[in-house]
């Protein structure tokens, strides 16, 4: 009996939902605030991986130096051969320490 009182009130015309003006702010402030906080945590986690970024390199380029006025060791050709392509601007500081390693493996 339930289901015969069901389809009796049940309206087979199709509608059309459109919102009302106020559902329509609603949902505009709700999607505001969450591509809002998106932006904000891409924009922190950026900003922090960038500066763990910068302290690597410029830990690895002291370390580099140290290593090119050590005239006693072995390697100072290789460390004086990647920090002279990347102090003159010639090539950024992974492509010379890979350049620099291709060359002193052949030699």
């Amino acid at each position: 009996m339930s289901i015969i009182y069901e389809l009796l009130f049940f309206e087979t015309e199709t509608k059309i939902l459109i919102p009302r003006s106020e559902r329509l702010i609603n949902h505009l402030f709700v999607i505001l605030f969450f591509a809002m906080a998106f932006i904000g945590i891409a924009e922190v986690m950026y900003w922090s991986y960038k500066k763990e970024y910068l302290r690597a390199k410029a830990k690895y380029l002291r370390e580099l130096i140290d290593q090119k006025n050590d005239l006693s060791s072995l390697n100072e050709p290789f460390y004086t051969c990647v920090y002279e392509k990347w102090n003159s601007g010639e090539m950024p500081l992974t492509e010379a320490n890979t350049m620099c390693s291709l060359k002193f493996e052949k030699n």
